[in-house]
């Protein structure tokens, strides 16, 4: 008898040693999927500030590639495993997520943290004491002002070519306040959104016949044709490969060899680690009421020397010397 209660009392210190040790968990809620670079990118720099503190979870809405009447059946899939495994700390990426997730997360005790959030995060409801994150604000000023560095400018207008997910509807709306110009440094800035892949690759072709003197993409991944989400990585490379005049971005994922030539961009690695910091200290205690929501210092230029040399653009001094270069 002596031999079984000790033999107890031993197995209940080894399980309060190991509850002890575990490591807490995060669940990391995506809007999109782990093909999509934007995605990649808030993962590593969660990553990086995680290193191997705690043990990450991870579901993925793909809402850029499926129809907006599956974005609630994501959500409850969502939700459905946040019960199973019971983190301490939720991560919810973009907009998509948090708009069909918040209300429930309220009213739970669970501390959340989002990123890459484009509109008011009061527009998804109500901020609660449980609620905080990392706003997302594209350099769109600064990314066409920094164009009349880089181009011979004859007509003084390009345009800004988006899909119509979210993200772009959001950006759009906030932006340009639903209209289809803003005149920004002298520059005319034309915005255009497509569903239908055959109607943004028209767009491209005529840019030159339409007086653009440059295109400035946006987001494309939420484009179709014939019902099926076309693959954003292809429409980048049609884009950069079809398009008559050079192409810049607004987020580092679109710059490349074959793909955009590079601008002031925004990267997901910077929100995912500013996101990362704010679990950190939620994971310390510091209580999520007290943490305001941040946008974090950000924009860099990011440049491809390829597409450099193919459109025989050459960046100015202070330019090429605060750039980072890829392919």
């Amino acid at each position: 008898m002596l031999k079984q209660v000790s033999a107890l009392i031993f197995l209940l210190l080894f399980v309060s040693a190991a509850s002890a040790n575990a490591k807490p968990k995060v669940l990391f809620i995506e809007s999109y999927h782990d093909g999509y670079v934007w995605d990649q990118e808030e993962r590593a720099g969660l990553e990086s500030i995680f290193k191997d503190q705690v043990e990450l979870y991870n579901f993925q809405m793909d809402t850029k590639r499926i129809d907006a009447s599956k974005y609630q059946e994501k959500a409850d899939l969502a939700w459905q495993y946040y019960l199973e495994v019971k983190p301490d700390v939720v991560v919810i990426s973009d907009d998509n997520a948090l708009m069909l997730l918040e209300h429930r997360f309220l009213e739970t005790k669970t501390p959340v943290v989002y990123m890459g959030i484009n509109n008011n995060p009061r527009n998804y409801g109500p901020l609660g004491g449980n609620v905080t994150g990392v706003l997302e604000r594209p350099l769109y000023k600064r990314t066409i002002r920094y164009l009349k560095e880089l181009i011979l400018f004859n007509n003084k207008k390009v345009l800004i070519l988006l899909d119509k997910g979210t993200t772009s509807e959001v950006f759009r709306a906030s932006v340009f306040h639903d209209q289809h110009s803003m005149e920004i440094s002298g520059i005319r800035a034309d915005v255009s959104s497509f569903c239908d892949y055959t109607n943004w690759r028209k767009a491209v072709k005529n840019a030159d016949k339409n007086g653009y003197d440059a295109i400035v993409i946006g987001l494309y991944h939420s484009l179709f044709e014939e019902g099926a989400n076309v693959d954003g990585e292809e429409v980048l490379a049609w884009t950069s490969e079809n398009s008559p005049v050079p192409v810049f971005a607004f987020w580092e994922m679109s710059v490349g060899k074959d793909k955009a030539v590079g601008g002031m961009v925004l990267s997901g690695e910077v929100q995912g680690r500013a996101a990362g910091e704010i679990v950190m200290k939620i994971l310390d205690g510091t209580p999520v009421s007290s943490i305001s929501p941040v946008i974090p210092a950000q924009g860099e230029f990011v440049f491809s020397q390829y597409e450099l040399d193919r459109w025989k653009i050459r960046l100015p001094h202070y330019i090429r010397k605060q750039a980072r270069m890829r392919e």
